[in-house]
């Protein structure tokens, strides 16, 4: 395995490939060379980061960008300040990412200030109005890998936001009722002057503790129980309540015994903080990308009159357009013209396929063309097949024997709690007995494991950061475990997504000319080739484009593109397209000036790097592997040979919902699905755990348990062996929390437990849980690495 030097992600290194993991990363490090920017790489640190993959050479929309730069000028001008907006950004990730964008604005002339934020993924910009133009501030960051976007695209981080401001508040709580529950705990006499303000202090700061802070779990405990469901914040809860409601009657009467407002304060900051931490990494996944899905919310009338029509309110009969790189919406007919679809999003089949006017277009089909197409609607959004696909995902599923778990727990500790009272009750000490009862409610409260699993959780995220892989559920790590059966699609899954160019020297040999007429004929194009080929021109061909001259350029669908220049008639196209041999297919594409051959490319469908490797590894640990596709049943019957599957482990051929009733008769609740498009979605409703990467026509990331950026698969070995060390820091944090629990349940039961001693042992339990978890994952980590 080699390191990225530009991203810091862990790949395979090929040949001609030793340095970077993919074209964008390699394209970016040029330019940061190029332009002074080498102090990048110093602020980084060392620290992974986002792979680039196809960002710096992918078309952006920038249409949304001039209406709010309006509205954000329009508004300085009437209050007399700077223009402000901000947006979603994807790709930063670190402070050398923060650096780099601020040094890139600095440059735009009228520009003032630029901030962004890693762990929001949010831009800030401020400008001088009608002097500074930020379209192409947002394309120069393109090219450097940052992907802007409306704020509102990337999600809403309400949940850490909330979480924040709760944890910041408890925090001056617990130091306000620690303070000033200390005097009494180093022998302040109780007829002092201010005994009384300082216990009525200490009890404001406890109940603006549990208002804020407690308030939190106590919401969610209720929530789970009235959904007839267990959930770790109702032993959290529980200890809460019995703490609070305690102390108010020791301080009622006068019991000094039974007062726990610093435990209670202190127990909720540290909750608090075990949350915000397992919270903020999720969110922070779910905000990496801004990318827009390519099923239109709207679409444009074709004859276009009115406004545009919104996806649910699409009728049979309604002439539309449909934009380039869109997926259609509903089922209908090409009203007119030619033009190069996509159905990789149907049957996993990633070749154009060519349609005429009067066609019938499948649902999900994407337009390839340049120019928008008319089509004529079939059927209603809500009885089309995208409809369901493209269906929000469901809630999070949840951690597997949780519920058993907590229900065993909070019985024992029910049964603890209300044996110690009725024992001392009946040796008549009541108090003693509300005491011990009390002290075995709140020291049994799972403070430990509420700090130490969300450290294990983001030890391990953090882990697959640094081989491109991103979680974006709180419960996958428990559900690896349970891992048994790993599904795969085929196309853009165990393939990548686009072909592979199988002469690349060719392209490096072009002469200026010829590399300029490739960029421009490539350039815009969503033709997977043409895709492949700009990708490949890498720095000499965005330096083109960049010159800022245009050609016209006429496209054929289904057979190539042409470009009229002072050097002569350009053309590129399928192999014998304008020459004197037959057409080929769709394998191979050539590059001619006034029709005398410059160059012939030749591409394949091939594996992504370390498939067949990571499969047999998969196959060591004892996994089931399983190959099913909506591709052509000999393509994935030759697809299954080559991997060594065993024979009836692949199904090609299959439609969304039989790919979705195959993997539920599967699945026992272990199964991993790995899919692509939006023909994986039903299936990934029916899989235990999922997990997708992130291709240039992405739909299914808001679904999946994780992502990846890599262009590989090496990854998914190492994510299940980074879920059995996460158990195993999980499970020693919880082997230790029994221990700890034991031992200070008996002293509570005996009525030797005193509030200082349990203030005192709670955060030294979690010390000791956050070192255990700490040593043992970092360790076990290191050793597989």
């Amino acid at each position: 395995m080699a390191s990225c030097e530009h991203c810091g992600t862990e790949f395979s290194p090929k040949a001609g490939a030793l340095r970077f993991c993919c074209k964008g990363c390699e394209f970016v490090a040029d330019l940061i060379s190029e332009n002074g920017f080498g102090q990048f790489y110093d602020l980084k640190q060392g620290l992974a980061v986002a792979p680039v993959r196809s960002r710096p050479f992918e078309e952006h929309d920038f249409l949304w960008l001039a209406p709010q730069v309006a509205a954000a000028e329009e508004k300085a001008t009437a209050t007399g300040d700077g223009a402000r907006l901000d947006l979603a950004l994807e790709g930063i990730s670190c402070v050398g990412c923060v650096w780099l964008v601020e040094k890139l604005f600095a440059r735009h002339p009228g520009s003032v200030r630029a901030a962004a934020n890693p762990s929001s993924g949010r831009l800030h910009l401020e400008w001088m109005p009608g002097q500074c133009e930020l379209e192409p501030f947002l394309r120069e960051l393109c090219q450097f890998g940052y992907v802007a976007a409306p704020a509102g695209t990337a999600g809403g981080d309400f949940e850490r936001r909330r979480l924040a401001a709760r944890l910041g508040l408890c925090g001056a709580f617990a130091l306000n009722t620690m303070g000033f529950s200390l005097p009494v705990y180093l022998g302040m006499p109780a007829d002092f002057e201010f005994a009384g303000l300082f216990k009525l202090i200490a009890f404001l700061s406890a109940t603006l503790s549990m208002l804020v802070g407690g308030g939190y779990f106590m919401d969610r405990a209720w929530r789970a129980l009235r959904a007839r469901s267990l959930h770790i914040d109702l032993p959290i809860a529980l200890g809460l309540v019995s703490a609070y409601a305690g102390s108010i009657a020791g301080w009622t009467l006068g019991k000094e015994r039974l007062m726990y407002f610093d435990f209670v304060s202190i127990f909720v900051f540290l909750m608090l903080g075990g949350r915000y931490l397992q919270t903020s990494a999720v969110e922070r996944n779910r905000r990496r990308l801004v990318r827009q899905q390519p099923v239109p919310e709207a679409v444009a009338r074709a004859d276009g009159a009115g406004e545009p029509v919104t996806r649910s309110a699409i009728s049979p009969g309604l002439r539309f357009l449909l934009g380039p790189g869109q997926a259609l919406p509903v089922s209908g007919i090409l009203a007119a013209g030619e033009a190069d679809f996509s159905l990789e999003w149907i049957h996993g089949e990633a070749d154009p396929v060519r349609y005429a006017a009067g066609s019938r277009l499948p649902a999900g089909a994407i337009l390839l063309s340049r120019t928008p197409a008319a089509v004529e609607a079939s059927e209603r959004w809500e009885d089309s097949l995208m409809a369901k696909l493209t269906a929000a995902a469901g809630a999070d599923r949840g951690s597997p024997g949780l519920d058993k778990l907590l229900r065993v727990y909070l019985s024992i500790v029910l049964l603890l709690g209300i044996s110690a009272l009725a024992f001392w009750g009946m040796h008549g000490d009541w108090l003693t007995g509300a005491q011990a009862m009390i002290s075995v409610f709140v020291v049994s409260c799972p403070c430990a494991l509420g700090v130490a699993i969300p450290l294990a959780d983001d030890l391990a995220a953090s882990a697959m950061e640094r081989l491109g892989v991103f979680t974006r559920t709180a419960s996958l790590w428990p559900r690896l475990r349970r891992v048994r059966r790993v599904i795969f699609d085929k196309t853009g899954t165990l393939t990548l997504e686009r072909p592979v160019l199988e002469n690349p020297e060719t392209v490096a040999e072009l002469n200026d000319a010829a590399s300029f007429a490739l960029a421009m004929m490539t350039h815009g194009s969503l033709h997977p080739i043409a895709r492949t080929l700009l990708e490949s021109l890498a720095t000499r061909g965005q330096k083109f484009l960049a010159a800022g001259a245009e050609f016209e350029t006429h496209e054929f669908p289904g057979m190539g593109v042409t470009m009229r220049s002072a050097g002569g008639d350009w053309s590129l196209g399928k192999i014998g397209w304008l020459g004197s041999g037959p057409v080929g297919d769709a394998a191979g594409s050539e590059l001619r000036l006034d029709g005398k051959l410059i160059a012939a490319f030749h591409f394949s469908e091939s594996l992504r790097p370390g498939a067949v490797a990571m499969l047999r590894r998969l196959e060591k640990k004892g996994l089931s592997l399983h190959l099913l596709s909506g591709d052509h049943a000999d393509k994935v019957e030759k697809m299954s040979v080559a991997l060594g599957l065993p024979e009836g482990h692949a199904h090609g051929g299959l439609s969304p919902e039989e790919k979705a009733d195959t993997v539920r008769k599967m699945d026992r609740q272990d199964t991993l699905y790995l899919g692509d498009g939006a023909n994986d979605s039903l299936a990934f409703d029916a899989a235990f755990v999922t997990g997708t990467p992130v291709v240039d026509r992405s739909l299914l990331e808001s679904k999946a348990d994780f992502y990846t950026l890599g262009a590989g698969l090496e990854f998914l070995p190492r994510l299940l062996e980074t879920a059995a060390a996460r158990t195993n820091a999980v499970r020693a944090a919880f082997g230790f929390a029994l221990v700890y629990n034991a031992t200070t349940v008996a002293f509570s039961m005996a009525g030797k437990m005193s509030p200082l001693l349990a203030a005192v042992l709670m955060p030294l339990s979690s010390i000791a849980s956050i070192l255990i978890v700490a040593l043992i994952s970092r360790g076990t980590m290191r050793n597989r690495d």
